[in-house]
């Protein structure tokens, strides 16, 4: 060719029909190809994101030129999704590619009358109805296994229930009352979440067995997980927090209730975009009540935080657009909201 910027020619390979399977995401393909031949030209294409020339690379760092056929110009998704912040995947079965969120599968839906048949149906792509009644999760074989999703990990005065990589699970309880879930250890979570996402938890009672004592596990524990909404709950003490969330993201809390646990309504560290809305914090006790640290965007609208006995009602460092809005604080511990001037407390009461 007399221009050396410009490469026209003709290659054969193994490509979709899409064209950018295999070749934009670097990804190895298994599914039956089709052959084709296809003619294109690398005319030196610029790609400019925001202002910025921005120039996509393979997972081992080389460049990657965008290029033409037939007047439509192809570019690598893989490297441009993620300099758009949008993770890429390929899933060979449906030869489909899925930048940001994959749609979510349909859930099975399956109703549970005790604790055994609910462990049977935990998982992923689930929709748990529990009937009324109490699920003592400590009364389950602790040496079964079910899977490396779902296990039981060992703390000081027994088990913890842990769901690890779970995605698209609801635990609903039925009738007109909230459904009980309960473990006795006093050092155990009544469920702990590790990266998983779309978790709903509707109806659901949850805390340690009656009897009052020190404790140290939780009632609902997130850990790198997203996407989580909890309504129409009540999450009670003993556990010492309510919610206990590490870098978790997305939470939603609405028309439920904390009280009464012994440390604390909740701790937040490291998380992002959490919103409680028209729910009560109450009557809980000893140390920090909210606690957000190195955390953005936790909102708190119509809430209800009445009663509570906590040394501190309120704990925020190294967090921004923390928000308590048209909320009414009653009946607690001193507390002074002029200590907090990076929290907007507009349309808040204090009595």
């Amino acid at each position: 060719m007399k221009n050396k910027d410009k490469l026209k020619g003709f290659f054969s390979g193994i490509i979709f029909s899409a064209i950018i399977g295999a070749f934009a995401l670097g990804v190895t393909v298994f599914a039956a190809p089709i052959e084709s031949k296809l003619s294109v030209v690398y005319d030196n294409i610029k790609i400019y994101i925001d202002g910025t020339l921005f120039q996509p690379k393979d997972s081992n760092g080389n460049d990657i030129k965008p290029f033409i056929s037939k007047g439509i110009t192809y570019l690598p998704v893989s490297a441009l999704s993620k300099a758009l912040g949008k993770d890429v995947s390929w899933d060979g079965k449906t030869k489909s590619i899925y930048i940001g969120k994959q749609p979510a599968s349909k859930a099975k839906e399956v109703t549970v009358s005790n604790v055994n048949e609910l462990f049977d149906a935990l998982g992923s792509n689930k929709h748990i109805k529990l009937k009324p009644g109490t699920y003592n999760i400590s009364d389950l074989n602790q040496d079964y296994i079910k899977s490396k999703n779902i296990y039981w990990e060992s703390v000081y005065d027994g088990n913890e229930l842990i769901l690890d990589e779970i995605s698209n699970l609801t635990l609903e309880g039925l009738g007109d009352s909230p459904v009980e879930l309960v473990v006795e250890p006093r050092y155990a979570n009544v469920l702990t979440f590790k990266n998983s996402n779309k978790i709903a938890i509707k109806n659901i009672k949850a805390g340690h067995t009656i009897e009052k004592g020190s404790c140290v596990g939780g009632v609902f524990k997130f850990n790198l997980s997203k996407d989580i909404d909890i309504s129409d709950s009540i999450l009670y003490g003993c556990g010492t927090y309510g919610i206990i969330a590490e870098d978790t993201e997305h939470l939603k809390f609405s028309n439920s209730i904390i009280e009464e646990c012994t440390y604390g309504a909740m701790t937040l560290n490291y998380c992002k975009d959490f919103a409680f809305d028209n729910s009560k914090i109450r009557k809980c006790e000893n140390y920090e009540l909210i606690e957000i640290y190195s955390s953005t965007s936790i909102v708190y609208n119509k809430c209800e935080i009445s009663d509570n006995t906590s040394s501190d009602i309120l704990s925020v460092s190294l967090s921004n657009n923390v928000k308590f809005t048209n909320c009414k604080f009653k009946n607690n511990s001193p507390f002074n909201p002029t200590l907090f001037p990076a929290v907007d407390f507009t349309g808040t009461t204090f009595e």
